[in-house]
């Protein structure tokens, strides 16, 4: 089975998110530059990171939650999903120094990614 490597929660107000989940389950919100004009937060308990506030709006909604399962070859993974019935709605996408992503819509219309680091031990 593949591993689920990462989580994107909904976020209409990220303070409020980092408030609930750090008193809830003891995570510590991170804040993440990623250019000009946007900023990641992401989530971590010990050393690990695992979950992300994804911004409310350019097609994501309250409620949304997405899964991103590891892989190996990002290429090839992406490739699969349209001849088993899925639609790529974000192929592969780098994130320089992190890895690289790449988004599809399972057939029931489910939004869902895969993430192959860009450090082979993670």
């Amino acid at each position: 089975m593949r591993q689920i490597v990462h989580i994107e929660i909904a976020s209409a107000d990220n303070e409020a998110q980092k408030k609930f989940y750090g008193d809830l389950l003891g995570w510590q919100a991170i804040d993440i530059p990623m250019g000009p004009d946007m900023t990641y937060t992401m989530f971590q308990l010990n050393e690990t990171m695992g979950a992300a506030l994804s911004a409310v709006g350019d097609g994501v909604e309250p409620g949304d939650v997405i899964l991103y399962f590891h892989s190996d070859d990002l290429d090839a993974d992406i490739a699969r999903v349209s001849e088993l019935g899925g639609q790529v709605i974000l192929p592969r996408q780098d994130v320089p120094g992190f890895g690289a992503l790449g988004m599809f819509l399972d057939p029931t219309g489910n939004r869902v990614a895969f993430w192959q680091s860009a450090d082979p031990e993670q």
